[in-house]
């Protein structure tokens, strides 16, 4: 119950009760609380709900951005989030974000000073807190995340010891407070080394890759000469000549093996310093292609007991085992197909999953061919969920509870000063209304390089809030080659768009004293139905109420 490490009397004795039967006391039937006295068994019961209802919080951001913003809103939104029948909240904690250097020991503090905030807040307000931590997008830090990420397959990289000191780090943080109720990290946040299968590789680099990340020492502890030659299509007289396969050979499916165990051991060795920590397991497979062009898909099911953990992790998509060619389906259709895919998932892993991304829809245009539920009968998939939860998850979360836009900027709202900026002239920190902000003084120049942060779309859209300090101020935008002049008359909130292009990088300046604050700038909005970016109710928050009393 205290995790794969064997903890000792002593280090038992120095953990609270609610962090000894983390995400046991889920589970009504668990054995851990069964086995306690009756004294534990009503703490536990006390500390945590019987199932878990979550959804994912990044304030009025979202995830790439959040960790650089105020929350002004924090107390609000909890509250809510609580009284739509959730219980807790699920909070990305992004790897570079809280160690942004290549030194293990630098971590940021002010990312910390906020998640602090952040759980006494929840616990204030009833919610349980659970982290994805290791997400792989954000905008701070300059250490190369594709390098930290590759370096991690090595086994005792300097890699592979940054994270588990970061994992260890967020756990020892978070762990004495009684709303923690654990973590899990996602298959997808480790899947880019899986890439070089697609790149053009010479033969002495991909021999290398092959070594260096123990891709031959997993062939060679688990497969002969013999049967890796059979599908390699090449006679080997040696493991050392053998390389990282093209995804479309037979022989991917060995590197997808070598994979799938280096997950679990990673997630084991995670769990060490961090008990009870649980992943998102892949539940899509992946194609392996025979010579004559036919293909079987191959199932990473060896991932799904998530070795230790006491629940396993999932995203779940209604477009799982459909058609997905821009198709729509009925909710009788979805449910059905739910309840199958969710058996047999269970028997994969034999446990029950807490299904931290139920993606009832998806507004992805990158997934615009993914089969959907009919738009009228959304709400009715949502309603008639409770029975197939109940018997598969242990809890289930929502990534798109309040629509959200791709902000690029970072640090938009200035709750980290001027950091992220570069800055002419006369730029100060100053507040309106208690929240934090800047001023520019007349000819002041601010510019932040975020080219690259965008996906290509039609438009981009400026959104931000100003007041001036002294008649009307002319703020200019210039965005890449392109100028945009808005008249700022009054305190409020202002927006532009302009067509898209590619050089986008920000340069603000104003002809006269101004205040700014809450500067976006995106090319897309992802849609839930649930809230949208202002916070106004939507056609399923009705629904989703509904399947929450239904859990309870």
């Amino acid at each position: 119950q205290t995790g794969k490490a064997g903890k000792t009397a002593e280090k038992v004795d120095k953990m609270n009760i609610r962090k000894f039967v983390k995400p046991a006391a889920i589970l009504a039937a668990s054995a851990c609380l069964m086995a306690g006295t009756p004294a534990m068994r009503m703490e536990a019961q006390a500390a945590f709900p019987e199932y878990l209802k979550s959804v994912t919080y990044f304030g009025d951001a979202w995830p790439i951005n959040f960790w650089g913003t105020e929350d002004d809103n924090m107390e609000v939104n909890f509250t809510r989030i609580k009284a739509d029948g959730f219980n807790s909240i699920i909070l990305v904690v992004p790897w570079r974000e809280f160690q942004p250097g290549d030194m293990g020991n630098m971590y940021n503090e002010a990312a910390f000073s906020k998640l602090d905030k952040i759980m006494k807040c929840a616990d204030d307000h009833g919610l349980m807190v659970t982290l994805r931590i290791g997400y792989c997008w954000d905008y701070a830090g300059d250490a190369s995340l594709p390098d930290r990420y590759s370096g991690i397959v090595q086994d005792g990289s300097n890699d592979r010891k940054m994270w588990l000191d970061y994992c260890k780090t967020i756990y020892s943080r978070v762990s004495d407070y009684g709303n923690f109720q654990g973590g899990f990290i996602t298959w997808e946040d480790f899947w880019d080394y899986t890439t070089n299968m697609d790149r053009e590789l010479t033969r002495s680099l991909s021999l290398r890759m092959a070594s260096w990340s123990g891709y031959q020492d997993y062939l060679k502890a688990h497969y002969s000469l013999e049967e890796i030659s059979a599908l390699y299509g090449k006679t080997f007289s040696d493991y050392s000549e053998i390389w990282i396969p093209e995804r479309k050979r037979p022989e991917a499916k060995l590197f997808f093996e070598f994979y799938d165990s280096f997950l679990t051991k990673l997630l084991s060795e995670s769990q060490e310093v961090f008990p009870g920590l649980s992943m998102e397991v892949r539940s899509d497979g992946d194609p392996i292609y025979q010579a004559d062009g036919s293909y079987a898909y191959y199932s990473h099911y060896a991932t799904y007991p998530c070795a230790d953990a006491e629940y396993s992790s999932l995203m779940y998509s209604v477009s799982l085992g459909q058609q997905n060619v821009s198709d729509h389906i009925s909710a009788e259709t979805a449910l059905a197909a739910m309840q199958k895919n969710m058996n047999n998932l269970i028997g994969k892993s034999g446990k029950k999953y807490f299904m931290e991304q139920l993606l009832y829809m998806d507004s992805t245009e990158a997934f615009s061919y993914n089969t959907q539920i009919e738009e009228a009968q959304v709400g009715d998939f949502v309603k008639n969920l409770a029975p197939i939860l109940k018997d598969t998850t242990c809890g289930y979360g929502l990534w798109v509870y309040r629509n959200y836009v791709n902000d690029c900027v970072y640090n938009g709202q200035f709750a980290l000063g001027t950091t992220g900026w570069e800055t002419t002239g006369t730029v100060q920190n100053t507040e309106h209304d208690g929240s934090k902000a800047i001023s520019l003084e007349k000819g002041s120049v601010i510019t932040q390089k975020i080219q690259g942060r965008l996906a290509k779309r039609d438009q981009i859209h400026v959104k931000f809030w100003a007041a001036p300090k002294n008649g009307t101020a002319k703020v200019t935008f210039q965005i890449g080659d392109q100028k945009k002049t808005v008249q700022v008359r009054e305190a409020g909130n202002y927006e532009f768009s302009i067509p898209w292009q590619v050089n986008y990088d920000l340069s603000i300046t104003t002809d006269r004293g101004v205040t700014l604050d809450n500067i976006k700038m995106y090319t897309h909005e992802q849609y839930g139905r649930i809230y949208d970016t202002d916070g106004n109710e939507q056609d399923l928050a009705a629904s989703f109420r509904e399947l929450n009393k239904a859990l309870d």
